[in-house]
């Protein structure tokens, strides 16, 4: 890895580490936060050097943009600065690992048309489209409290979001489709989302319908919830319904995250009978990125 320092953020420069927990179990991680995200300080040249320290050919870097302008993701990084941070990634790292201009916007129905003019004018490699809980979200974590006792059902709105996201056709891929879990936990259990295949069918029934990719995002697995996002047995119905699309994705925020429980992604992607990782985007060009059996 070369010496010179890539270019940082605010008070938030220091070294690159690697802390390699995840192993080459797939090809690809399309969901990677670094400092110039409000959520991570990930040096920008960490995971092109982890990535190729694991044999990974191809990586997303997405940090966050949202469009309420109470969100700091809203005005940390604007678009011109991404964009130079991935092209002197490419210059210090491209002939090793291909490096992916990508964003994870957060999507909100009100703001869709800000988000779709930003589309428009500004290029990326990749998009993914995901619903936070924002300011005014009732599954904010500060109000999980209030979710004690009720069924799964309840987050229907939450939802209800993510199905129109996907929907509006601005995203390749819509992350961590059923993050709801994540912030209502333990007061709305897992099982209660397990038991309630309704939330879901019409968001996969949307991925089908538009060609969006389904992310499996391994993140859970590391959190309390336990279970990747979306749960496994909505990647298998996802697959009965002719879902085609689907994705790894990390969602790292720190080194020792990157493609974490890949493992595992694997296997539940193979037993539900994927047998590629691909978006629309990539399968129109001619891209090939199967899965490995043995």
């Amino acid at each position: 890895m070369s010496s010179a320092p890539v270019r940082r953020t605010g008070d938030r420069d220091r070294r690159p580490e690697l802390a390699l927990s995840g192993k080459l179990e797939l090809s690809l991680d399309v969901h990677l936060h670094t400092l110039l995200s409000p959520d991570s300080d990930v040096p920008l040249e960490v995971y092109p050097a982890a990535a190729i320290a694991l044999g990974m050919p191809r990586i997303a870097i997405t940090d966050h943009l949202d469009f309420d302008p109470r969100e700091l993701g809203a005005t940390m990084a604007p678009h011109r600065r991404r964009v130079e941070a991935v092209e002197q990634l490419r210059r210090e790292f491209g002939d090793r690992v291909e490096i992916l201009l990508g964003v994870e916007i957060s999507y909100e129905r009100r703001y869709e048309e800000e988000i779709r003019a930003h589309l428009q004018t500004n290029r990326y490699d990749l998009t993914i489209g995901s619903v936070h809980p924002g300011m005014d979200s009732p599954f904010r974590r500060s109000q999980a409290a209030t979710w004690e006792g009720s069924p799964a059902a309840a987050t229907a709105p939450y939802f209800d979001e993510v199905r129109m996201g996907i929907e509006s056709g601005l995203f390749d891929i819509v992350g961590h489709l059923d993050y709801v879990r994540k912030y209502v936990y333990p007061h709305i259990p897992t099982e209660s989302f397990a038991a309630t295949p309704e939330l879901y069918e019409p968001v996969l029934k949307a991925l089908v319908e538009t060609g969006t990719a389904l992310e499996i995002n391994s993140s859970g697995w590391r959190q309390r919830t336990g279970l990747p996002y979306p749960l496994p047995q909505a990647v298998e119905r996802y697959r009965a319904l002719g879902g085609t699309f689907v994705v790894a994705g990390s969602d790292s925020h720190r080194p020792e995250w990157f493609a974490l429980n890949f493992d595992r992604v694997r296997t539940l992607l193979l037993v539900s009978g994927f047998d590629e990782l691909a978006t629309r985007r990539w399968k129109e060009a001619g891209e090939r990125w199967p899965i490995r059996r043995d």
